[in-house]
């Protein structure tokens, strides 16, 4: 592929054919072999990549298709490089946005523990309490049962008593 310097040259040179001006015998025997190594109809990759090639192949015989050939694996090499890299680059990137999600998911994560273990506090408070006052309930019926006049609680054994046997039980 022609240097920035070389196309500026080439540039200049043809400038000054079109103005009817004559070039040195050295400028006009370079501007011919210059245009002859420029391939007009190719892309710029294609010239890239397969301008050696070419210049191999010009040759005939086995030595030409042996270097056209060794040629065609070092391009090869050069797209499989290419793709490589692009492919790690990639990779790379998903790695990135892996990471940076992750980093995300854990804060959201350390959040949802704590308002977790807020609500488990919240309701074992209430869930104290409540007992607390059940105790308190129960002991209370308790003390109260105690007071009452032994008639009452007689009786109230008897009662028990009776419905039992009523039941069938003895």
């Amino acid at each position: 592929m022609p240097s920035p310097p070389e196309r500026a040259r080439a540039y200049r040179l043809r400038a000054k054919l079109r103005h009817g001006d004559a070039l040195e015998p050295e400028d006009a025997a370079w501007l011919s072999d210059y245009e002859k190594t420029r391939d007009e109809g190719a892309s710029a990759s294609e010239k890239i990549t397969h301008t050696e090639e070419r210049r191999i192949a010009t040759g005939t015989g086995a030595a030409a298709e042996t270097a056209a050939a060794a040629a065609f694996e070092r391009e090869a090499g050069r797209r499989e490089d290419s793709l490589a890299k692009i492919g790690i680059e990639a990779l790379r990137e998903a790695c990135v946005a892996y990471r940076d999600m992750m980093k995300e998911l854990r804060v959201r994560n350390r959040d949802l523990e704590e308002v977790h273990l807020a609500m488990l506090d919240a309701v074992r408070e209430q869930y104290h309490a409540r007992t607390q006052a059940e105790i308190d309930k129960m002991q209370a019926e308790a003390a109260a049962e105690e007071q009452q006049d032994p008639l009452t609680k007689m009786a109230a054994d008897a009662g028990g008593a009776i419905l039992k046997h009523m039941a069938g039980g003895k």
